[in-house]
């Protein structure tokens, strides 16, 4: 190794690299400052598919997952195997340090034994429905029936809480490691005693879960998430067996050796084929098929 030849390689510190098709924008909630990262699908520009309705993946912890889902979306889509959709991520606050930004706004309810504070779902889920789903919506071309509502973690949480009380603000559900935990298990408690409301439930919900998300022997976890996500997709079986129409889906995957911090892109990757293969993806029915595999043959197909 000491005779070996200099590699020469010129660095280019004023060429970041960028996702393709993708763009920022500022938001306001009241006093607060959010940033949307948005990526168009490939061909969206295309006068061939101006008359194309995408379906788009609302992705919170921005910073994290915006850049895993493009990343696994893109040779599927591309490769004509996934129904293309529109990616937009939601950052943390701007100015405040991402955790305290993610504990306040996506736990249900107030835990006082925290320092941080807590319990701001209710108003982050109506920033969701009256600012950032409005402003994607006016301003791209949208498939309203077709939004897909992706959480990992206290995100995860924060859609099982979204499917308690604003349930129609999304047809498909990704959820990361839900943190199922939080105050001793309290949404789940509050699903079980919203039983009849699940029922009529019209949504596909995915959830992935690290195997060793638990305190038992073995077990990374201070908590036992997988016994909480297996809790969780046995509420939402039972709610389905009574539906004449069949209109709620589930999935549940548990990740083999996979613990929280390494869990997502698999989920990720395992869901979004779930949702959105385009032969067989359960967010698809035929009519929304149909238009993607119209879309997909105008794309190139190119990774």
């Amino acid at each position: 190794m000491a005779n070996q030849q200099n590699i020469d390689a010129t660095v280019m510190h004023n060429s970041p690299f960028n996702i393709p098709r993708s763009h920022t924008v500022k938001i306001q909630d009241k006093e607060r400052t959010y940033k949307l990262y948005i990526k168009l699908p490939k061909g969206y520009k295309s006068s061939k598919n101006r008359d194309i309705d995408y379906p788009v993946i609302y992705l919170t912890d921005a910073m994290y997952t915006f850049q895993i889902m493009s990343g696994v979306t893109r040779f599927p889509m591309n490769a004509k195997q996934m129904a293309p959709a529109i990616i937009v991520g939601i950052s943390w606050e701007l100015g405040m340090q991402g955790d305290t930004s993610r504990v306040r706004d996506y736990t249900p309810t107030v835990d006082n034994s925290w320092n941080k504070v807590t319990g701001g779902a209710d108003r982050y889920i109506r920033f969701l429905k009256h600012r950032v789903i409005p402003y994607v919506e006016q301003n791209y071309r949208t498939d309203s029936e077709q939004r897909t509502y992706v959480g990992n973690s206290l995100g995860g949480l924060l859609g099982g809480y979204i499917l308690l009380k604003q349930p129609e603000l999304f047809r498909n559900y990704l959820l990361g490691s839900p943190s199922f935990w939080w105050q001793q298990q309290t949404l789940l408690s509050q699903l079980e005693s919203n039983s009849d409301a699940l029922t009529k439930l019209n949504a596909n919900i995915f959830v992935g879960i690290g195997a060793l998300e638990h305190n038992r022997k073995g077990g990374d976890s201070e908590f036992d998430m997988v016994a909480d996500a297996k809790r969780f997709k046995a509420l939402l079986d039972k709610a389905a067996k009574p539906q004449p129409q069949q209109t709620l889906h589930t999935k549940l995957l548990v990740i083999n050796e996979a613990h929280h911090a390494t869990a997502f892109a698999t989920t990720a990757v395992h869901g979004m084929d779930w949702l959105f293969n385009h032969k067989q993806g359960k967010s698809l029915p035929k009519a929304i098929s149909s238009q993607s595999n119209k879309t997909m043959r105008h794309v190139d197909g190119s990774f």
